[in-house]
């Protein structure tokens, strides 16, 4: 069981305030005094703690990224591999990001706050594109072409942008789209059956048979 000390308690506090903040105004939104009054600590802590607002950013998107399920590494593309098992690559493609969103226990901010840096053009969007966006992008783009090589860059893009784009829909609109439901929350049932057309989908595009 991970245990925190005092210091390790106040630094998350603040993180977890700075992180539902923004997903409730935006980033740019939020000021310190907002997160101090949030997190119940003073002003100076962020300082103090953080070296000032940006390194709190810098925090709140290394939190938001720290407990994401790693994808498999580039070189386990097999140029070689059968329909089946591309197949099934593209299942745990997709079930990976749906559990990196929505399945891992996180705070809601976790995934609100991600989608927001990718509307983004500064250090917290580099930071979010070098740990988590570019190594899934390039897996992602890099698994479309050994399964459809015939395909351009951008239609690769487009493939991609299909099969990621309701996920983060479902994360940037959360709250209403679980008004449109009438549910607190997305629940197992929900996803499955989210993964599931969006897996079929990703293999009717890609000309792959569908998995079992």
């Amino acid at each position: 069981m991970t245990t925190y000390t005092s210091s390790d308690t106040t630094k998350m506090r603040m993180i977890n305030a700075a992180g539902e903040l923004a997903a409730e105004q935006g980033i740019d939104n939020v000021s310190t005094r907002a997160i101090a009054e949030r997190s119940g600590e003073n002003i100076g802590s962020i300082h103090y703690h953080f070296g000032g607002k940006k390194g709190l950013w810098v925090a709140v998107v290394k939190t938001a990224m720290d407990s994401c399920v790693q994808l498999d590494a580039q070189d386990e593309l097999e140029e070689n591999a059968t329909p089946e098992k591309l197949s099934k690559m593209v299942r745990k493609m997709i079930g990976d990001e749906v559990t990196n969103l929505f399945r891992t226990g996180r705070p809601d901010w976790h995934a609100q706050v991600s989608y927001q840096l990718l509307q983004r053009d500064d250090d917290l969007y580099e930071l979010f594109r070098a740990w988590r966006l570019g190594p899934a992008m390039d897996f992602m783009h890099g698994l479309i072409h050994i399964i459809r090589p015939d395909l351009d860059d951008e239609e690769v893009f487009i493939i991609g942008a299909l099969i990621k784009m309701p996920m983060f829909a479902h994360a940037n609109y959360r709250k209403a789209m679980l008004k449109r439901l009438k549910v607190e929350s997305y629940s197992d049932e929900y996803l499955k059956k989210m993964e599931d057309l969006l897996v079929r989908q990703a293999q009717l595009l890609l000309g792959l048979p569908e998995d079992v």
